[in-house]
C-alpha cells in the first residue's frame, strides 16, 4: 500500500473547518468565538454547530471560517488549547 501525503491547504482558505471540544460551560462558546474572530472578523456565534456529549459533560463546536495564513492556524490552536475548558482542537 502506498502512503499518501495529506492534502495541501491553499491559503487563504475560505472554508476551513475548526472543531473545538471542551467542557460544557456558559462561557465556552463565547471564549472560542473571541479567539476565532481575531482571524475571521465575519464569524458570528450563530455560525457554530453545537453538539453535546451523551452524558452532557462535553460540548463540540464546529465552524467553517476563513484562514489567511498557515501561521494563523498555529496561533489560534495555541490560544484555544491554553484555556483549561478546551479538551481538543481539530
Amino acid at each position: 500500500m502506498t502512503r499518501q501525503d495529506p492534502p495541501k491547504i491553499t491559503f487563504p482558505c475560505d472554508d476551513y473547518v475548526i472543531k473545538v471540544v471542551g467542557d460544557v460551560h456558559e462561557e465556552f462558546k463565547p471564549f472560542v468565538h473571541s479567539v476565532l474572530v481575531r482571524y475571521d472578523d465575519r464569524l458570528t456565534v450563530s455560525a457554530f454547530s453545537v453538539s453535546t456529549s451523551r452524558n452532557g459533560r462535553f460540548e463540540s463546536l464546529t465552524v467553517r471560517m476563513r484562514i489567511e495564513h498557515e501561521d494563523h492556524l498555529t496561533e489560534l490552536f495555541e490560544a484555544l488549547k491554553a484555556d483549561e475548558r478546551v479538551r481538543m482542537v481539530l
